[in-house]
């Protein structure tokens, strides 16, 4: 009978909040104070009678010394199983598995009133929405009941599944990539002319600056308070964000550097006296007790060992999670160190050609400041032997030794098919509805209603899409890797390329509208999305979809996996006529053998 004493426990908390709320709200108001309870099956209809029901009369005397020292719990669910829990319990919704499930369900009915009102349903429920996380350890906390005693607990058992959130390497490299995708710009020779330079009116750049800014967008509230402190808000946290990578720059040097003292002293002395030495030393130019040098440099460490196998980009670009994974070093182990120098190109690839002045930050400690990578992110395919990058035109020297890519943000209209005219119009003018949501679109993001694509579209507030060109080990050549999770129905890209009519012999989109029958050929211009490869079982989708009166193909995820490769079916028209087996590697892949198929077919 433990579990029941569990529960009878912790719904007695409950009932004893519900008579502090009850007293609290109307203490004088009556004598006597009667409490009903019942318990009901979570299907019982209307007519049906509780399984058990109880009532107890208590003087408000007797309970009015409570309410100084009584504080209301929290609830959490299971299922349908609602079950009260104290703010301060170790088990943090985390049920032993004898507890009822969702198949068994049981709805615990409490109420408080006083004899002669009216009982008020919505006030009887004790069921709130709030999700359960099991704890992933079997250790189980003594729990102490009012009066300070320890209640025994049953120990808590491991669930099937112990991962539930992401380990602490994962949100590191999500924190990573997430600030190199962002609009936020580490620029320390910004940051200080802004700060520095005072205008003719006599106000910092930075605040005229960022009305200038607003007037320059001509919008109605161009001279509001609200428009000038937004911009000014972006501006600060920028400079906020690049202090606080110029602070993690230093520490780590400071890092290396002492290992560096301490190694020169070790050689005519112990390292045990030599790191000593070293500690007195910086005690006195930081003017810190020994004990609060040694908790910094143990999170400074953290910061070394991430440079020293991720890169400074690494490093630079981590988010606010940083400081608690240096902390605790539960992911400090061979295997992330691994992990981090695989992912030291790519994090550099991204920061160089989308964050081109961030190795700025490093001149502060006599770092390199010069770029490795240049031109386009999506002209380097990362990934390749030895985790480093490819020019992308080398990867189609095989098929085309003169091989290039235009990278483009828009489709551009081939003019010998199409003229002027653009084939995937369908309405010319506004106001413009979308087809979708019957909200009103508008490239001026402040006048659009529209939020199918809120990543793509308006155009103005869209960013680089968190996707890599990465060479694929399986002989596919080229394919797109997603750096973050893509959700389902979320857009990786627009489809762009050249628009244009009658190729033939040639990988290209067909789209249709009333008024004509086009194509998109990504040859030799295009983007991102060029570089999808086929499977079995894809990840993503192309959908139709028309902005501002102008038909689009989107890609669209189907729930895509931060690491995971993007992939779309090129469908039976792709494979109808073509030699050529398919390396998606699926279970269920329906064009692995097509040799064998197109010989069968042709004799």
């Amino acid at each position: 009978m433990a579990d029941i004493g569990y529960v009878a426990k912790r719904v007695g908390r409950e009932v004893e909040r519900l008579l502090v709320q009850a007293l609290e709200q109307s203490p004088t108001s009556f004598g006597t104070l009667q409490l009903r309870c019942s318990v009901e099956s979570g299907q019982h209809s209307a007519n049906s009678e509780p399984l058990a029901r109880g009532e107890v009369t208590f003087d408000v005397g007797d309970l009015l010394a409570a309410t100084d020292r009584r504080t209301p719990p929290s609830s959490r669910l299971l299922g349908d199983f609602a079950l009260p829990t104290p703010a301060d319990s170790p088990f943090e919704g985390a049920l032993p598995r004898s507890y009822p499930t969702a198949s068994s369900v049981r709805t615990l009915t409490v109420s408080a009133v006083s004899p002669g009102r009216k009982r008020k349903a919505a006030s009887s429920r004790l069921q709130q929405s709030t999700s359960v996380r099991r704890k992933t350890t079997s250790h189980t906390p003594d729990l102490h009941d009012d009066d300070g005693q320890i209640v025994p607990q049953r120990p808590r058992a491991l669930p099937d599944n112990p991962i539930l959130q992401p380990p602490s390497l994962s949100k590191f490299i999500n924190g990573v990539w997430e600030s190199l995708f962002s609009g936020t710009k580490l620029d320390p020779v910004e940051v200080i002319e802004q700060w520095q330079a005072i205008e003719s009116s006599g106000q910092p750049k930075l605040i005229v600056d960022s009305h200038d800014q607003v007037v320059s967008r001509g919008t109605s509230i161009a001279d509001g308070d609200f428009s000038k402190m937004s911009v000014l808000a972006r501006k600060i946290s920028q400079t906020s964000r690049t202090c606080r990578s110029l602070e993690v720059v230093v520490q780590c040097r400071w890092m290396q550097l002492f290992d560096e003292q301490v190694a020169t002293l070790a050689a005519t002395s112990t390292k045990e006296k030599a790191k000593k030495a070293t500690i007195a030393a910086a005690c006195l130019d930081f003017k810190w007790s020994e004990k609060e040098l040694r908790n910094k440099t143990a999170i400074w460490r953290g910061y070394a060992d991430i440079q020293k196998t991720g890169g400074w980009a690494a490093l630079v670009f981590a988010g606010m999670g940083l400081y608690r994974f240096c902390k605790y070093r539960v992911a400090f182990t061979e295997e992330t160190f691994e992990v981090l120098r695989s992912l030291r190109h790519r994090f550099e690839v991204a920061a160089d050609t989308m964050h081109t002045n961030w190795r700025q930050l490093l001149t502060i400690v006599n770092g390199p400041t010069t770029r490795r990578y240049t031109g386009h992110m999506h002209s380097h395919v990362v990934c390749g032997p030895h985790d480093e990058t490819i020019d992308l035109p080398i990867t189609y020297h095989q098929w085309d030794k003169d091989f290039s890519y235009q990278h483009l943000n828009e489709s551009c209209i081939d003019e010998e098919a199409w003229g002027n005219y653009d084939p995937r119009v369908i309405q010319l003018e506004g106001p413009f509805t979308c087809e979708a949501c019957k909200e009103v679109q508008s490239d001026v993001p402040t006048a659009s209603s529209c939020t199918c694509f809120p990543a793509l579209y308006p155009p103005v507030l869209a960013g680089p899409s968190p996707v890599q060109v990465y060479r694929t080990p399986n002989g596919r050549n080229n394919g797109l890797l997603a750096c973050l999770p893509f959700e389902e129905g979320a857009a990786i890209g627009e489809f762009v390329g050249l628009i244009t009519a009658g190729v033939s012999g040639k990988d290209v989109m067909w789209g249709e509208t009333a008024r004509a029958s086009y194509q998109i050929w990504q040859g030799r211009q295009g983007n991102h999305t060029r570089f999808v490869n086929h499977s079995c079982e894809p990840n993503s989708q192309f959908e139709r979809f028309v902005w501002m009166g102008t038909q689009r193909i989107i890609l669209v995820s189907k729930g895509v996996d931060a690491g995971e490769e993007v992939t779309v079916d090129y469908t039976d028209t792709y494979w109808r006529n073509l030699d050529k087996e398919c390396l998606c590697g699926q279970p269920t892949c329906r064009y692995k053998d097509r040799s064998r198929i197109t010989a069968t077919a042709q004799g």
